[in-house]
Parts: C-alpha cells; structure tokens; sequence
C-alpha cells in the first residue's frame, strides 16, 4: 500500500511543477473525479480531460491560491490526503483558508478515482469506514 502512496504524492509534485504528462502517466484515462458533496450541482468529472477540468473551475475560483499537503497514507486499498488550501477569493478578495481531504483509489498503477471531502471523518465516513 505504500506503493501507492507514493504514487499520489508523485502524482501531486508533477501537478505543483507543472509537468501535465508526467501527472497523467500516473492517472488512469478513463479516471473518475468527485467534486465536495456539499458543493450545487456535484457531478463526476471523466477521464484526463475531466481532471485538468476540475482543477481549473477549482482553482479558478481563487486569487493566489496554494495548498499544503499534510499528509498521505494508506487506509485499506485507498490513499487519504489531508491538506490545507488558502486564497483570495476572485472577485471578493475574502481571505479564504480551509481544511481539504482527497481519497485517491489506486488499481494497477494508477488512480482510477479521485475523491474530495472538507475532513477525513467525511471521507472515511463516505467509504463506510469511521473516522
């Protein structure tokens, strides 16, 4: 399982370095994204267009966005990523800071699902696991 950890977070610093192949080398083609389950209109976003789609209308919401990784481990077959994102909001300038959770499913070498949460009780919970 560590294997896969590992794969996350290299799939996270070829994000946060900008190297787009490298990222989808670890990502499965036909991977499926889920939005917060609170967010209006959640939908499931498909595939590496679906990825490079979410992260933009995410981060497009924000001025001077970053987020830090806390930390990422292995729960069963899946990987937990909890982090911390803070912004401007564009538009409003509101100082915007907020805790994140990522389940990642990893099969055969890539993720194959991505998942966020606003804690890891709401994820662990959503996988019927308990925080």
């Amino acid at each position: 399982m560590e294997d896969n950890v590992e794969l996350v977070r290299s799939v996270i610093a070829a994000y946060f370095r900008g190297d787009q192949p490298a990222m989808f080398e670890l990502v499965d083609p036909e991977v499926v994204v889920r939005q917060f389950p609170d967010q209006p209109d959640v939908r499931d976003y498909y595939g590496h267009a679906g990825v490079a789609e979410v992260m933009s209308e995410w981060i497009g919401t924000w001025e001077e966005w970053s987020i830090e990784i806390r930390s990422a481990r292995a729960v069963g077959e899946l990987v937990l990523v909890d982090a911390f994102q803070r912004g401007l909001g564009k538009g409003s300038g509101a100082p915007i800071e907020a805790d994140v959770t990522f389940l990642f499913t990893v099969r055969h070498g890539k993720i194959t699902r991505w998942r966020m949460f606003h804690s890891e009780q709401q994820a662990l919970e959503a996988v019927g696991l308990n925080g």
